[in-house]
């Protein structure tokens, strides 16, 4: 595991702006050309010669919420063995119940997967595969308006 970055406020901002630009999730951006390219982006803009785990930790840390919306699922790559297969080789690779791509345990954790399930997932492949795991996304709810009650004035208006 790589250290965490440090990133001043100028750092921060164009982090975030290279985030906006690839128009991507932050969850799909993992092991895709979008991330290469904020990757080297942030290289070119903060002179920071980092890894792509401590760029992809910087995001989680730093980045603010955007409008960029995950896109459509792909279809699942794993029959369902391999998923229950998935699901136990998880947890004996997370730091803290997260396994965080481009990290030494992702790479362990990938190795195990395709050894167990005679599979040859490529990096980007078994991250999809985890995050398809994991199920839908949760929506938040949709709140109903409610019009405020009328209150009544109980007073008088001859003051008594």
């Amino acid at each position: 595991m790589r250290p965490p970055l440090k990133l001043s406020s100028i750092d921060q901002e164009h982090l975030q702006e290279l985030y906006n630009e690839a128009g991507i999730a932050r969850d799909e951006l993992p092991y895709s050309p979008a991330f290469d390219n904020v990757c080297q982006g942030f290289q070119d803009r903060t002179f920071k010669n980092a890894h792509h785990e401590q760029v992809y930790g910087a995001l989680l840390k730093y980045v603010r919420s955007s409008t960029n919306s995950a896109g459509e699922s792909v279809a699942a790559i794993l029959n369902e063995d391999q998923f229950k297969m998935l699901k136990a080789v998880l947890p004996r690779h997370a730091k803290g119940n997260k396994l965080v791509p481009y990290s030494d345990e992702f790479e362990a954790a990938q190795r195990e997967f395709n050894k167990l399930a005679g599979t040859e997932l490529n990096s980007g492949e078994f991250w999809r595969a985890i995050l398809h795991s994991q199920g839908p996304k949760r929506r938040p709810p949709k709140r109903a308006k409610v019009a405020a009650p009328v209150v009544e004035n109980d007073h008088d208006d001859d003051g008594e």
